[in-house]
Order: C-alpha cells, then structure tokens, then sequence
C-alpha cells in the first residue's frame, strides 16, 4: 500500500498551481520536500514526461541530495554541469580551467614586471620605495585579490567595457590594472581555447537558439543567483515557452561578494511576466519564540519580503547568552553542558579561525555560518559576537570601485551580516547559546537584547 504524503496547505498550493512561480520558504519550512512533491506531481499528473523537467540547485552535495530523493529520470544539475551539457550539445569544444588559473596568470604578471614606467607608478600608488619588497607585502596580496574579484564580479554581472568605463575612467589606476589583467587572462584564454566557470554559462546562454529539452525548469537557492545565471534560465524559459518555479528565501542571501544579486529574487514579479508569488508559512525546525525574535530582527531591512512564518513548537527563553571573559573556559564548560543534553551540536562562527580563540579540540563540530546554511542541529552555540573588523557583523568595508560595479543593498547598515545572523539564529531545532565578551560585545547583541 502506497503511504500518503501529508503536505501543509501552503506546500499543497505550492504543488498544485501552475504557471511561473517564486515560491518564498522560510527557514525550515519544507523546501526540499515541497520541491521533491512538486516532481512527483507534475510526473504523475502526466502533466510533464521526467525528461522534460530540469532542478538546478547550487551545488554538487545539493545536487546529490536531491538525485536520492528523486526517482525519476529528470536532469538535475548545477548551473556549470547544465551549462557543458548545453555546449557539448551543440559540438562547441573547449578546455575547463579552474579557479587558480586566473590567480596566477595576475601573480605572474607582476612578478615578473619589467617595465619602469608601471614599476615607478604603483611603488608611487602604494607609497613604497623597492618593488621586491613590495611584492611580498600584505598590500600587494590585497591589490592582486582585489582586481581578481573585480574581474570575476565583473563577468558575474554580465559587464560591458561601456558598463565599467561608465563607472569608472580608464586612466584610474585600480581600472588601469583592471584592464591589464583582464586583457592577459581573456588572450589566454582564447589561445589556449580555455572557458573559465563563468564563460560556460555565457557562452551557452549565447548559443541556445531553438528549443533545447526542458519545458519546467525549477530552481532552488534562487536567493543566491546572479545575473549571468538568471540570464541563462530565462532564456530557456523563452525559447522553450516553459514555467519558471523557483524557491529561496531572501532573509537567506548571504553570497553578495561573489556575485550573487538579491534583487532579482525581490523582483522576479518584475523580471517574469504572469508570475505569482507563493509563500511556505509553516516552520518546522525552529520554535515560535526564536523565529519571532530572528524575523524581527531582519526585517529592519523594510525592502525584504515579510514571512510571519507559524511553528505549533513552543520553547521559553530559545535564545541564551553566555557571558565571558576567558573565553576557552568558558566555552569548554558550555560546550561539556549543551553536549550532555543533546549530542546533537553545531558550533557556528563568522569565520574559519575563530574557533581558534575559544578551543583548539578538533573533535569539535564546527563551521562557519556561511558553511552550515541548509543545515540544522538539536542546538546551537555561536561564538565571536565581538565589535570588531573580523567579528559578527564583518566590518569590511568593500572597495569603492567593487561596490559600484556591484552595489550591495544599503537600506540598512550592515543588511547582509544581518541575513547571516538570521542564518545562524535558525540553524537549531532547539536552543542557540551565544557566546558574548563582557567587554566590546556585537551591535546585533545589544540590538538582540532589546527584542527578548
């Protein structure tokens, strides 16, 4: 006897409505299940033969997660896998290089630099007086990293020369540098008939032509898209006259600085003619106390998409504050506490070292926030909620010439820490425990108090 699926009502709806739709799900929700519900709809509705069905998620554990939950012969893929699969599709051959490529092709360039001129000029630019010297300075690490974000951010965004000219002249010295390493990496690659990641999706983006497969494409993370690849599915959705379903949360875009474009989730009603929007509004991870406090406190940014998410768990006082001043005991002594009610932990921070201040155990579980959305635990410890350029919010302040080529949403300070702080907020099932400095706590501590 077939067991019968129980969907909410808002995952029914989900399911059953046809057409161009951005399905909003909050955390815990039910994404992967209504996605994987949706399939099995549309398959056995005969509404869609599996072969006519494309799921896109972001990466290859996404992907393979998906595939065990899906029996059906549907292509499920990242966006680089369907962007080779569209080429090779079309017998345009080509070389894959990875992400290093381009690193050293920029290292190379001014390590072996031998012309006075640009020698004079950036030793002028930096204030420094030997460029051997120089080329084993932090400044210099920083300047070959920034113009290599700025060349991937530029591709990212699907930019122009008339795009960045726009921005900025060509006689600064940052775009001056620019130009030169983008010329050296774009030569290369044609020589050696090379596409980075990027050039796969634009390149098939630019071939497609005719109908190519797919009449329902789904995809997921949509919060965490960016232009280029917006542009490859709207394509498809055009040539193929198929229906968009895509799912994401934007209290959940947290991957601005590499690439990622919140606004086209905002505004796909915009972006997708005869669309509709559809809300998952039942959580079924997080208490109904926690996701209260964690929506307020994204929702200072007025430009996202209200949620009012409902939780039938109820938990007085979900969120903990540890106070400290030696660090590594305190924690020790909470992580002994949390681990014997529940050996289910996630130790979360906001970046890879910072466990280093509170332990040195490798036994212990920890990632960064960033690393463990999707994820959840029974409970949940954070650490480094410090008033500091590395602490919880990152103080960085992107390049000016960086944050006009790709502008980050300045309705409120800080909007995108903000979302990873909701990310971190509702990984537990359970309880957070926050770890706090008696002296020099976080912004979002003493704005989190004012709201319990």
């Amino acid at each position: 006897m077939k067991k019968e699926v129980k969907l909410d009502e808002f995952q029914k709806s989900a399911v059953t409505t046809p057409g161009n739709i951005l399905l909003i799900a909050g955390a815990g929700a039910g994404k992967t299940f209504t996605i994987t519900q949706k399939i099995i709809y549309l398959i056995e509705n005969k509404i869609y033969a599996p072969e006519e069905i494309l799921i896109i998620s972001f990466t290859n554990k996404s992907v393979a997660d998906l595939q065990k939950k899906i029996n059906y012969n549907c292509s499920i893929l990242t966006f680089h896998k369907l962007a080779i699969q569209i080429l090779r599709d079309y017998n345009i051959n080509f070389n894959l290089v990875n992400d290093t490529y381009l690193e050293f092709l920029t290292n190379e360039f001014f390590q072996s630099l031998d012309a006075p001129k640009l020698i004079k000029e950036i030793l002028l630019y930096f204030k420094e007086y030997d460029y051997q010297k120089f080329l084993k300075t932090y400044k210099y690490q920083e300047f070959k990293k920034l113009l290599i974000t700025i060349l991937k951010i530029y591709k990212t965004n699907g930019c122009t020369k008339d795009d960045f000219q726009r921005i900025y002249p060509k006689n600064n010295f940052l775009s001056k540098y620019f130009y030169i390493i983008k010329t050296i990496y774009e030569q290369e690659l044609i020589s050696t008939h090379s596409y980075d990641f990027d050039d796969l999706i634009i390149k098939a983006t630019e071939v497609l032509n005719s109908f190519y497969r797919y009449k329902y494409i789904i995809v997921d993370e949509f919060q965490d898209t960016s232009t280029i690849r917006f542009n490859l599915v709207n394509k498809l959705r055009i040539i193929n006259n198929a229906f968009l379903f895509v799912v994401g949360d934007d209290y959940q875009s947290i991957y601005h600085f590499s690439g990622c474009n919140i606004n086209l989730f905002l505004d796909f009603p915009k972006l997708i003619p005869n669309s509709q929007v559809l809300k998952l509004k039942y959580t079924y991870r997080n208490s109904q106390e926690l996701i209260d406090i964690a929506a307020k406190f994204v929702m200072k940014n007025k430009k996202q998409i209200s949620k009012d998410l409902i939780s039938n768990k109820h938990i007085t006082n979900p969120i903990e504050f540890i106070y400290y001043i030696n660090p590594q005991k305190s924690f020790e002594k909470l992580y002994k506490k949390v681990k014997k009610i529940n050996p289910d932990l996630l130790v979360l921070g906001r970046n890879n070292k910072d466990i280093l201040e509170f332990s040195q155990d490798n036994s212990i579980n920890y990632l960064t926030v960033h690393s463990a959305k999707g994820l959840e635990a029974e409970n949940v410890i954070l650490i480094n909620m410090t008033d500091r350029i590395y602490g919880f919010p990152n103080q960085i302040q992107n390049n000016k010439l960086l944050e006009e080529l790709h502008p980050s949403d300045k309705e409120i300070l800080f909007a995108e820490e903000r979302r990873l702080f909701y990310v971190a907020l509702t990984r537990t099932k359970n309880k957070i425990y926050i770890m706090v400095p008696l002296f020099g706590k976080s912004i979002f501590i003493k704005e989190l108090k004012k709201m319990i």
